[in-house]
C-alpha cells in the first residue's frame, strides 16, 4: 500500500462522514418536528400526556450532538431555538422547551444557566422578548435588520434618540 492509496481512501471516508452528517441533521430535524406535532395533536385530542421528561427522552437523539466544530454558546443555542419556533409560527418558548430543544439538536442538557441567560438576554441585552404573562421568551416582533433603514424610514438608533431629546419645535426651524 502507498500513500496516494491511503489518500484516496481517506477522501472516501471523509465523504462518507459528510454525507452521514448532513442525513443526521436532516433526521434530527424531522425527529424534532414529529415531537412538536404530537405535543399538538395530544393537545388538541386532550389525550394524557406522558411526563414530558421521559417522552422527550425517549425521542432525544444522541446522534445529534455536533460531530465537528465548537458547540455554540449557550446565548446562540437560545436565539436558535428562538429562531426555530418563531420559523414554525410558534409565538415562543418556555425555558422547558429551549432546553429540551438544545438537547434535541445539539446533545447537551443544560439546566438552570437556560433560566439565567435568557433572562439576562432579554432584561440586559435587549437581545430576546418575553411575554410574561405566558413565560415565554421570543424574538422580538419590532426588531428590523439595519439593512431595512431607509430614507422613508430612518433609523431611531441611540444616536438619534440622544440628538433629539431636550429639544422642541419651533417656527421657522430653529431650536
Amino acid at each position: 500500500m502507498d500513500v496516494h492509496t491511503i489518500q484516496i481512501r481517506r477522501e472516501e471516508v471523509e465523504r462518507e462522514l459528510a454525507r452521514l452528517n448532513e442525513r443526521v441533521s436532516s433526521l434530527s430535524t424531522e425527529l424534532e418536528e414529529l415531537i412538536i406535532a404530537e405535543k399538538v395533536l395530544e393537545r388538541l385530542s386532550g389525550a394524557k400526556r406522558n411526563s414530558s421528561s421521559s417522552a422527550n427522552e425517549r425521542h432525544a437523539p444522541q446522534a445529534a450532538k455536533k460531530a465537528k466544530g465548537k458547540l455554540p454558546t449557550v446565548r446562540e443555542m437560545i436565539k436558535e431555538a428562538l429562531m426555530d419556533a418563531s420559523q414554525r409560527n410558534v409565538e415562543g418558548l418556555t425555558p422547558n422547551e429551549i432546553r429540551q430543544y438544545i438537547k434535541n439538536v445539539h446533545g447537551v442538557e443544560i439546566k438552570q444557566q437556560i433560566n439565567t441567560t435568557a433572562s439576562r438576554m432579554y432584561h440586559d441585552l435587549k437581545e430576546i422578548g418575553k411575554n410574561e404573562e405566558k413565560g415565554i421568551f421570543m424574538i422580538p416582533v419590532n426588531k428590523k435588520p439595519a439593512d431595512d433603514t431607509t430614507v422613508e424610514s430612518p433609523s431611531t438608533g441611540y444616536l438619534d434618540n440622544l440628538l433629539a431629546k431636550g429639544r422642541e419645535a419651533v417656527p421657522g426651524g430653529g431650536a
